[in-house]
């Protein structure tokens, strides 16, 4: 439990740094990392904001999977909240059927050839830690 825990904080961690060194400096391949539609010429890169929000939601969910391991605060609803991210990142990789996930329907493009290869089984690995790490407490 402990090991599944710290795995997934450490992911979210890196992701959360990713996220705000993308905040800071920019996405350098926005075509790699988020999806477009095929009519649009260019793709459409989110604010600085929104990125610094998901770098501190992901970072928020790293000290939620740190707290796992370490019980510096205790409070029953903190695993409702774990569940629901877990849920989210299967969610994510079962996807949207059209631009995300392992059932989406446009793979032609350069995010959709990454989602399909580090994305999508990288969410399916997160949804798979918090559950395994939710049933062996």
């Amino acid at each position: 439990m402990i090991l599944f825990a710290l795995i997934v904080s450490t992911i979210f961690i890196l992701l959360g740094a990713v996220h705000f060194y993308w905040a800071f400096y920019g996405i350098k391949n926005p075509e790699a990392v988020i999806p477009k539609k095929v009519t649009d010429k260019k793709t459409t890169v989110p604010s600085k904001t929104l990125t610094f929000l998901v770098g501190s939601f992901l970072m928020a969910a790293a000290l939620l999977f740190l707290n796992k391991t370490f019980n510096f605060l205790k409070h029953d609803g903190l695993v409702y909240a774990e569940i629901a991210l877990g849920f989210l990142f299967l969610i994510r990789a079962v996807g949207d059927f059209k631009y995300v996930g392992f059932f989406k329907s446009i793979r032609d493009t350069l995010f959709a050839r990454m989602d399909s290869r580090y994305y999508s089984p990288l969410c399916l690995l997160i949804a798979l830690l918090i559950a395994f790490s939710q049933l062996l407490t």
